[in-house]
């Protein structure tokens, strides 16, 4: 696996749906991820991967703001090949852009297992307002850890308030 940023290449057809969709005052939904097997540079003009596997609904998703959004999508089956290429689908069925790089891969994907496949979409370069993601029936929430930490720590800081009070209660019960 890479540690290099490896970005989204938008497609052409993508932008201009979603310029189009811009000047009509509607919003585009991001819908599918498809894997495949493949590295190369991503071109502008692609309609497809160059070797799709599989296709699955967005798993979960978060807006970072200035136009990031972290995903995530769970690819699942009796497949068994590298992530290579990733695909980033609208609900019309046009690549709005692709993932991937010369000998890199991204994830594997076992043969009757699962792969969590993690990605940053960066959409700035996009109309502003032009596109939501529509998460499948699988939610992960993953991408809420800041707020279960913050939910786990204000739980445990109750508990040791609540047990503080108890030991208080039993001194004044031994007097």
């Amino acid at each position: 696996m890479s540690e290099d940023i490896i970005k989204l290449v938008i497609t052409h057809k993508g932008l201009e749906e979603c310029i189009s969709a811009k000047a009509k005052g509607i919003q585009l939904s991001l819908k599918w991820v498809s894997a495949g097997d493949r590295a190369y540079t991503p071109n502008p003009d692609q309609a497809t991967l160059q070797n799709e596997l599989q296709r699955v609904e967005f798993g979960e998703y978060k807006d970072m703001g200035l136009g990031q959004i972290q995903a995530i999508a769970k690819f699942s089956g009796e497949l068994e090949y590298p992530i290579r290429e990733l695909g980033v689908w609208l609900e019309s069925g046009t690549l709005l852009g692709v993932i991937s790089a010369p000998d890199t891969t991204l994830n594997y994907k076992t043969r009757n297992g699962h792969c969590i496949q993690p990605f940053t979409l960066d959409l700035s370069v996009l109309p502003s307002d032009t596109v939501t993601v529509v998460v499948g029936m699988e939610n992960f929430n993953i991408l809420i850890d800041d707020e279960f930490a913050q939910m786990a720590k204000v739980q445990v800081d109750t508990m040791h308030r609540q047990i503080l009070h108890e030991f208080r209660i039993l001194e004044l019960e031994n007097k």
